[in-house]
């Protein structure tokens, strides 16, 4: 009995680390539908977020990207650099705006 109790946790267990290796931070499609891009150009970077200045969106100037557990850029933002940012619809009432990222991509 006392086996069968021990083989069933590890099998729970070993369930469960499956599933959450499988998980992904890639955006879903959910949250591509419900977004809004733009392209920006970053003026300062920090551990938690970017500032940016917004191109190509006539809503807002500036922008603050939180990069708190976002982990899935391909290159390190520097100062400078052109970048597309995908955000999530959910923009914080601050100046400049506070957004969240679903993707961000190097253009330059």
């Amino acid at each position: 009995m006392k086996k069968r109790i021990g083989l069933l946790i590890m099998v729970i267990v070993a369930m469960g680390l499956l599933v959450g290796c499988n998980s992904s931070s890639k955006a879903t499609t959910d949250e591509l539908a419900d977004s809004i891009s733009f392209t920006a150009t970053i003026d300062e970077v920090s551990d938690t977020e970017l500032l940016v200045t917004v191109l190509d969106n006539e809503n807002f100037n500036q922008a603050r990207v939180n990069m708190q557990g976002f982990d899935s850029l391909d290159f390190v933002p520097e100062k400078g650099q052109t970048i597309k940012l995908t955000i999530k619809n959910q923009v914080g009432m601050s100046e400049p705006p506070f957004v969240n990222p679903v993707t961000i991509e190097l253009v330059k």
